[in-house]
């Protein structure tokens, strides 16, 4: 029995995530949950899953939400909290994880517009925000990880079972609000890399600690070619030592946060819960789509 872990960060962002996973139009394969926890009626810090899927003998699916499990004295922000938090999720089952996928939304790693688009790629790369311990509500530190391209163990032939689904997941993808790519697809690819910067727990400090981020990474050679900068994938990626992927849905262009996330419509209304919905709810059409196969895979 092989089990996978689908780990989403904050819970605006698993549950637009899982209501596209239980959408039989858009994920026309996948079977109804054995344990679906929607709504979320449980205390902050509870260790259950938003849901799991059998496949057989084969395999367990389970989704969890880190905001979930954290304990809510730590700021719902803060890397240190999720790290040390996050770990109880291994001892819900006897088994150990086969897959780890982690999902969340994400800037994209240049100022190219793929707002609406959902990447996948297996490395990551680590960067604290905060080395000198200025943050005291996220303090986190681990030199041996930090500031390294972090690869996996991922088979190349797991990006091989998009090929028949592909055109299916496109068809469902939602059009963001604010300014949408040209064309809205499925990029994915294994030598695509995750920047997490870790340590922010302000959403002011975006900009300068993404770029902060950002040279540091393009600062190894060969530079990783980054199409996702966020801050909780690399936590999720040290979660067991087992292949990872990571699944990105892009909110904003890099160093747009501001405008691309937080801007208004005609009316003045602030558009950043319907810009994150739509970027999650097209992560969940690719898992939606993606988890049948995945039993036979591994």
């Amino acid at each position: 029995m092989k089990r996978i872990l689908l780990v989403g960060n904050k819970n605006w962002e698993t549950e637009p995530i899982l209501n596209a996973m239980l959408n039989k139009r858009l994920c026309p394969t996948l079977s109804s949950p054995a344990i679906c926890n929607y709504p979320w009626n449980y205390a902050s810090g509870t260790v259950a899953p938003r849901a799991i899927w059998n496949f057989g003998t084969d395999a367990t699916v389970e989704l969890w939400c880190v905001q979930d499990v954290v304990d809510p004295k730590w700021n719902s922000s803060s890397s240190q909290g999720k790290h040390e938090d996050l770990k109880q999720i291994l001892a819900f089952s006897s088994l150990q994880p086969s897959l780890i996928i982690a999902l969340g939304t994400a800037g994209y790693g240049t100022a190219d517009n793929h707002i609406g688009c959902v990447v996948i790629g297996t490395n990551v790369f680590i960067h604290n925000f905060h080395p000198d311990h200025t943050n005291p509500l996220s303090d986190w530190d681990e030199p041996a990880v930090f500031g390294k391209l972090l690869p996996s163990a991922l088979p190349a032939s797991f990006f091989d079972l998009f090929n028949g689904i592909k055109t299916a997941i496109e068809t469902g993808f939602l059009k963001p609000f604010l300014n949408p790519a040209p064309t809205i697809e499925l990029l994915a690819d294994t030598v695509n890399t995750a920047l997490s910067v870790v340590n922010v727990t302000n959403y002011q400090e975006y900009d300068q600690s993404d770029k902060a981020g950002m040279d540091a990474v393009t600062g190894i050679s060969p530079a990783p070619p980054v199409v996702s900068v966020e801050t909780t994938h690399g936590i999720i990626r040290l979660l067991a030592d087992c292949p990872f992927v990571f699944m990105s849905g892009i909110t904003d262009r890099f160093l747009h946060f501001k405008d691309d996330v937080n801007g208004k419509d005609a009316q003045g209304n602030v558009k950043t819960e319907a810009q994150n919905y739509t970027a999650a709810f097209n992560i969940g059409v690719v898992v939606g789509n993606l988890l049948p196969l995945l039993p036979a895979w591994l």
